[in-house]
């Protein structure tokens, strides 16, 4: 008898969770997306790179530099722009840039975005010319 009350009374107590120190188990939480790790999204692309010179060049000369890209689920105020122009001074840090290059000789330029996912372009090379304001264009890829 007194182990048929032992064993009534351990049932009970289990089922009514009296003694467990563990408290209501929860259902643990969904199983989430596992987190975006710095490269959700669609990386942006550069489609194209503009560069235009005022029309008295001679000597160190201003240039302005566009860079067109996409990035369909970024707004364009969240990309990063960076990059360069050898032999010029300023940087390729938005969307239009200004640079001075001294006019001796062509200058190699590389440009890139990231996006605020921290996906990063295909970084875009081309080369100014003395003087020169043109364009090139990455599909087709006319850039260097």
């Amino acid at each position: 008898m007194r182990w048929i009350t032992t064993f009534v009374l351990g049932v009970v107590l289990a089922a009514s969770g009296c003694g467990d120190d563990s408290g209501t188990a929860g259902s643990g939480g969904g199983a989430g997306n596992g987190g975006s790790g710095g490269n959700a999204g669609v990386a942006p692309t550069i489609t194209m790179v503009a560069w235009e010179t005022t029309p008295t060049c001679s000597g160190a000369s201003d240039y302005t530099v566009t860079v067109s890209v996409t990035d369909p689920d970024t707004n364009a105020g969240d990309l990063v722009f960076s990059g360069s122009v050898g032999g010029c001074t300023g940087s390729l840090d938005a969307a239009v840039s200004t640079i001075n290059c001294p006019n001796v000789a062509p200058y190699p330029g590389t440009v890139m975005v990231t996006d605020d996912d921290g996906n990063e372009s295909t970084p875009v090379a081309f080369d100014i010319g003395v003087c020169e304001s043109s364009s090139c264009t990455t599909d087709p890829n006319t850039c260097g």
